[in-house]
């Protein structure tokens, strides 16, 4: 009887985890699908991952880690997130890369409106390059930048925020730009989009009903 029941653990224990697997493939495969051009990005960092740890610290918790843009770099051509870390200033990923599983425990893309992509995108493109900014100023004028400033300060110039949504955060002087903050922002604007066209649709690329945009978030994402 032990070893019936040996078995049997064993057995419900292997379908678990090749379930897990299944569900962890299919989020990120939605992920990685569901990326467009001028699209801010975020996903959560591994609980092992110290700077992680230390970024959803600093905002008192939250869900969101590390945040980033699409772009192209010809029309056309493949996707990349832009986005800046440390040791690497602000650096091209592959979206696949990006939502790797060495990277992230969950992830979201968020469809910037559709007259306002080009725009997004050329502001990003514009801050490639930069190193990053290990201070977390956001008064030096863009020299140096960390992953949210990056975001907001290149959709503040395409027009989509008119303020960068800071905040305190304990042990830090001055005011910074939380990841889950900058998402916030970037969902509004995204939710808005969708009322006024209930497709995204850009050339080259399969359009995206909103039903289906709440099912490119990680296993914990909420609408």
């Amino acid at each position: 009887m032990r070893l019936i029941g040996s078995v049997v653990l064993a057995m419900v224990f292997m379908a678990t985890a090749t379930f897990g697997q299944a569900e962890d493939k299919a989020w990120r495969d939605r992920v990685v699908v569901a990326v467009r051009p001028g699209a801010v990005v975020a996903r959560r960092g591994l609980d092992n991952d110290p700077i992680t740890q230390a970024v959803l610290f600093g905002q008192g918790g939250g869900r969101w880690s590390h945040v980033g843009i699409a772009v192209q770099l010809i029309p056309g051509g493949p996707i990349y997130i832009e986005s800046a870390m440390p040791g690497a200033g602000t650096k091209l990923e592959k979206p696949e890369a990006f939502f790797s599983a060495e990277q992230a425990a969950e992830g979201d893309v968020l469809l910037m409106p559709e007259d306002k992509i080009d725009a997004v995108q050329s502001a990003a493109k514009s801050l490639l390059g930069r190193p990053f900014d290990e201070q977390l100023a956001i008064d030096d004028d863009g020299k140096k930048l960390y992953c949210t400033e990056l975001v907001a300060i290149a959709l503040r110039s395409a027009g989509v925020l008119k303020d960068l949504p800071v905040r305190s955060i304990p042990f830090l002087p001055k005011k910074v730009i939380a990841p889950d903050d900058l998402v916030a922002v970037a969902r509004a604007t995204s939710l808005r989009s969708e009322t006024r066209t209930p497709l995204t649709i850009r050339p080259n690329y399969p359009a995206i009903p909103i039903q289906e945009r709440r099912l490119c978030m990680g296993p914990l994402a909420k609408s």
